[in-house]
């Protein structure tokens, strides 16, 4: 499966004391990062990774999030492919295929790591196991383990460095490891959403999924 066929499941997959304590803590620290966050743009690097740690594919390309639940995902290597949501639609737009994925947008949280970027404190403890945890540089990470096992992914952390998300890593129900490293982002800048809205160019074939 390509890259960017996963971010659909994890986007449509983008934009819960001592040390008990910490933990209990960890939900409204994540939630005060995100919500200093209000829309990011800038570049990605995607790798997938097997069960072994063998890299298995790598992409490349340019993404705009606006919150809430909105993404435009435009892998430009190896193959181009565009990935977009107005919240209430996703597109799968494939060139070289000539074809348009159309599906619903989903609000559920298991497949859809982006509303994170949304969700509240009540939210994220209903849903996930939250850990935080402080490295050098003013790095934190943190890492969200579903309470609900049968989902599209097993773990989810987002690492932050002064308050930018930086990187997002997904392991799968299969073991897989997806780690997207983002690159000059540009945090809460003007963004018209016209971008969210995606015409499917003449000629193409238009494939709907319910």
């Amino acid at each position: 499966m390509k890259p960017i066929a996963r971010l659909i499941a994890y986007f449509s997959l983008l934009f819960a004391f001592a040390a008990q304590a910490a933990d209990d803590q960890a939900p409204a620290q994540l939630r005060k990062q995100l919500d200093a966050m209000t829309s990011l743009q800038g570049d990605f690097v995607q790798t997938l990774y097997d069960q072994k740690g063998k890299q298995q594919d790598e992409s490349k390309g340019t993404f705009v999030l606006l919150r809430p639940g909105k993404f435009y995902w435009k892998t430009l290597s190896p193959a181009p492919q565009l990935l977009v949501s107005n919240q209430k639609t996703i597109w799968l737009y494939d060139p070289d295929l000539e074809t348009v994925n159309i599906r619903p947008f989903t609000d559920d949280l298991q497949k859809t790591p982006t509303l994170l970027l949304t969700a509240d404190i009540e939210t994220l403890r209903k849903n996930f196991s939250i850990k935080r945890s402080e490295q050098a540089n003013k790095t934190e990470m943190f890492s969200l383990t579903p309470k609900v096992t049968e989902g599209l992914f097993q773990q989810l952390k987002l690492v932050f460095i002064d308050g930018q998300l930086t990187e997002f890593n997904i392991e799968d129900s299969l073991g897989q490891l997806s780690k997207i490293v983002l690159s000059n982002q540009k945090r809460n800048q003007p963004i018209d959403e016209a971008i969210f809205t995606f015409i499917p160019p003449a000629g193409v074939d238009i494939i709907k999924n319910q």
